[in-house]
């Protein structure tokens, strides 16, 4: 410690002395306090007097030490002037400054009692005020992975002891002005799980130390999959979890007809090739996140797995798989390229000049099971007929998380091919637009799923192309294709035959494809009206019909007055109708229906015509029916025996009268130009 005192100005020649004095723990007074180093020589601490020769700032106690019998405690100092006489009796005293004297009895204690492997730890010593210090692993086991001495940290001076590992175990460190050290004990994902004693002890006085215990402890690994479990392959398998034994996490798995019995490199199996490798080989981790949660996304479009139950490992350390044995991956010195594993020495167990790969139990892992299966597709159309200018929908399931599917369509000098989109829960939808030039006539859809490898093994060699094939690869590429056939040009196959070859195509057993396959028939567009007979004025009822146009489409329906023609501005026109749009439906059969309610109230006594339009397709249809006053329903001629009367019967001669529009009824055959006549006379 230092004080810093000023001088009267009382001129060069004038000499002023000063004192300190220090208020003990015990409110004791006194002037002397331990030794201090004035121009290198070390001096009692008796500041009883200190003489101050010129107007100066001076520092008077550089180095003080307190001996070792002073009491511990909080002191305090103050300088005041004793000379020139006159002087002192009315200087005011300095400042009064603290400080804390605390025991030389030589201690260390632990931040913490036990760590999880993979964090650090510190332990901090006590002792004398700028003194040296060994700090050491009591007893270690050199074999071991030990907790290793952060390098190059404060107050380290000099490195005693490492471990077979490489690890610093012992280094001496020299405390500060208060007598204290702070020192950081690194531990990783391999460092053995016990209990280690950390000593420390007086450099050159073995006898004076203190000792620490601090526990490492092992971590724990979590691991989960999103979804139920239950996967088709292609999709994509979320794995989560969590890592508190280390910084990697490596992935391993095991199930039927692996290439490795101890399970095979998880992050390999969704390469370009799908290529399996056996565990100890992964040098791939998943990287832990600082809250000590992980996350990989498993890509099984290439995983070139069978059908059935895996299990996913997660393991904090690299280890050969799960067999009980361990695995040696490279040697110490060795050319790291060449080495199974770049970062066995982080990650596995360094023995001799050798890396391992741990046993499993080595390894704190946990393990989620999956099931895989293999997609299916399926498609159904929205009709098995389509009108000429119409449209068709192919609807249906692609499982497995395909990109696309290919759609094939052949007919009577006709192909076309298009992609499909398939969503994220595996649904599709395909409009078709059908044109009015296509031939009336059955037409084969085939649909191709990409399966596993994501990619569509049949190729389309391009419309430019002539003639243009479909084909597929041989397995060999090098020698060229395996099967192929024309779709457009000269030998061309159509329609069923070019559908069949291509369905046996897919059919190969040299690739992954699966298909689905559908017809439907393209037919000229038609309307049909169900004539509704004559209507009584006032009532309501139902125009329909049937109609090959697809579900959906919109349809007019017009109903006309027979006698609408161009009258006089001075007459009121006697017309009446309808007009109004509908949806076609599905009907019970093969046809769809239509139909719309009339209400003939206020309507006109008349022949009306029906007029049905399709709005998206040109075709029309019409009907016509006779808007009466009354409908009479003709009573039954009763039969049997006339019973006999004694009156004589009577003869009557009947009025003539003009026939009603009830009995225009019975004359409705007659035609409508007859019955126009009538009624306008």
């Amino acid at each position: 410690m230092s004080f810093l005192i000023e001088a009267p100005n009382v001129g060069p020649a004038d000499i002023a002395d000063v004192k300190i004095v220090f208020t003990t723990p015990a409110a004791g007074k006194t002037t002397q306090f331990g030794t201090f180093v004035v121009d290198g020589k070390t001096t009692n601490a008796n500041f009883a007097s200190i003489p101050l020769s010129t107007v100066q700032t001076i520092a008077l106690g550089t180095g003080v030490k307190a001996g070792a019998d002073a009491t511990a405690g909080v002191w305090t100092a103050q300088a005041e002037f004793i000379s020139p006489t006159g002087f002192k009796n009315n200087a005011k005293k300095t400042n009064t400054i603290s400080f804390t004297l605390q025991s030389t009895t030589l201690t260390i204690t632990a931040a913490k009692d036990s760590v999880v492997r993979s964090n650090p730890f510190t332990v901090s010593i006590q002792g004398d005020s700028k003194s040296l210090y060994n700090v050491s692993i009591e007893n270690p086991v050199v074999t071991d992975v030990n907790p290793a001495l952060q390098l190059n940290q404060s107050g380290m001076k000099d490195i005693l002891a490492y471990d077979n590992f490489g690890n610093p175990t012992a280094a001496v460190f020299e405390t500060d002005a208060t007598g204290k050290r702070t020192i950081q004990y690194n531990t990783a994902a391999n460092t053995e799980d016990k209990t280690y004693t950390i000593r420390a002890e007086k450099y050159g006085d073995s006898s004076d130390y203190d000792k620490v215990k601090v526990k490492v402890e092992k971590g724990s690994v979590t691991i989960s999959a999103s979804g139920d479990g239950s996967y088709y392959i292609g999709e994509e398998i979320k794995l989560t979890g969590t890592n508190t034994d280390s910084s990697n996490v490596f992935l391993f798995v095991t199930g039927p007809n692996l290439a490795y019995n101890d399970g095979v490199v998880l992050k390999d199996l969704g390469g370009s090739e799908g290529a399996q490798h056996a565990a100890y080989t992964a040098a791939n981790p998943v990287s832990v996140k600082t809250d000590n949660t992980w996350e990989y996304k498993w890509d099984t479009t290439l995983v070139s797995l069978d059908s059935g139950a895996y299990t996913v490992y997660a393991t904090s350390r690299l280890t050969n798989g799960k067999s009980s044995g361990e695995q040696n991956i490279g040697t110490v010195g060795a050319d790291p390229s060449t080495w199974l594993n770049t970062k066995a020495d982080v990650y596995g167990n360094k023995v001799g000049n050798y890396y391992y790969a741990v046993k499993l139990s080595d390894s704190e892992y946990a393990t989620t099971s999956i099931n895989l299966k293999k997609p299916f597709l399926s498609a159904v159309p929205s009709g098995t007929i389509v009108a000429k200018g119409d449209k068709i929908y192919i609807r249906g399931t692609a499982e497995g998380d395909p990109s696309s599917l290919q759609l094939y369509i052949f007919g009577p000098n006709f192909f076309s091919t298009e992609s499909i989109t398939v969503e994220d829960d595996g649904s599709y939808e395909k409009k078709i637009e059908v044109q009015s030039t296509w031939a009336s006539n059955q037409y084969y859809v085939v649909i191709e799923h990409p399966m596993e490898n994501g990619k569509l093994d049949v190729h389309d060699t391009g419309a430019q192309s002539s003639p243009r094939s479909l084909y597929i690869d041989n397995v060999n590429t090098t020698k060229g294709q395996q099967s192929s056939f024309v779709v457009e040009g000269t030998g061309r196959l159509q329609s069923a035959n070019a559908a069949n070859a291509l369905t046996q195509m897919i059919d190969s057993a040299n690739i992954d494809d699966i298909y689905t396959k559908l017809t439907f028939t393209v037919a000229e567009p038609v309307i049909f009206v169900t004539n509704p007979g004559d209507k009584a004025v006032g009532s309501t009822f139902t125009i329909k019909g049937t109609t090959n146009l697809a579900i959906g489409d919109q349809i007019l329906v017009e109903v006309v007055s027979s006698s609408f023609d161009a009258v006089d501005k001075s007459q009121a026109s006697s017309t009446s109708g309808v007009s109004q749009t509908t949806k076609v439906v599905a009907g019970e059969g093969a046809d769809n229906v239509w139909s719309v309610d009339v209400d003939t109230t206020n309507w006109k006594l008349d022949e009306y015509t029906i007029k049905v339009s399709g709005i998206e397709v040109d075709v029309t249809s019409t009907a016509n029916f006779n808007l009466v006053e009354k409908v009479v329903t003709p009573t039954p001629t009763a039969t049997g025996a006339t019973p006999t009367t004694t009156t004589a019967p009577v003869t009557t001669t009947a009025t003539p009268t003009t026939p009603g529009f009830g009995a225009f009824i019975a004359l409705a055959g007659l035609g409508a130009v007859a019955l126009l006549v009538l009624r306008r006379n």
